[in-house]
């Protein structure tokens, strides 16, 4: 299985301060094992480091800390894709979907690459599922 992995999700695998995206565990053991393949925009460094910031200014974890994750992160064998070729489709899916345009980014590799996008974005793992990149039997209500 190929996969994008969105910062919200890969971040919760370290921290877990909310709920894992459906098969996510699963997914990250396949390729840790090189049975499924990883990929995510290089938006996902810049991205994660803002995340980890706000986290230290509200006192939830020291800049040491954040710093620690960051370097675990890089560690996981995570194929990044240059997001500047995909930045006009990602512009049209975020305008289309009412996405921010760093979701619709994850989301334009992922129906680029024919790939399931992992998130913990309630709303993005909408889109998604709507366009054939959400996990497969993902329990998204797309009525909500």
């Amino acid at each position: 299985m190929i996969g994008v992995v969105d910062t919200s999700a890969f971040l919760r695998m370290i921290i877990p301060d909310g709920p894992i995206p459906e098969g996510f565990d699963a997914f990250m053991r396949g390729v840790e094992r090189k049975e499924h393949l990883a990929l995510a925009p290089d938006l996902l460094w810049p991205e994660a480091a803002s995340v980890l910031c706000k986290k230290e200014k509200r006192g939830e974890l020291t800049i040491s800390e954040g710093m620690e994750i960051l370097a675990l992160m890089r560690e996981f064998p995570l194929r990044i894709l240059a997001h500047g070729a995909r930045i006009s489709e990602a512009f049209t899916l975020a305008y289309q979907h009412d996405l921010t345009p760093y979701d619709a980014l994850f989301l334009t590799c992922a129906l680029e690459k024919n790939a399931v996008l992992f998130t913990a974005d309630f709303r993005l793992q909408k889109v998604a599922i709507r366009l054939g990149a959400g996990f497969p039997g993902g329990r998204a209500d797309l009525n909500g």
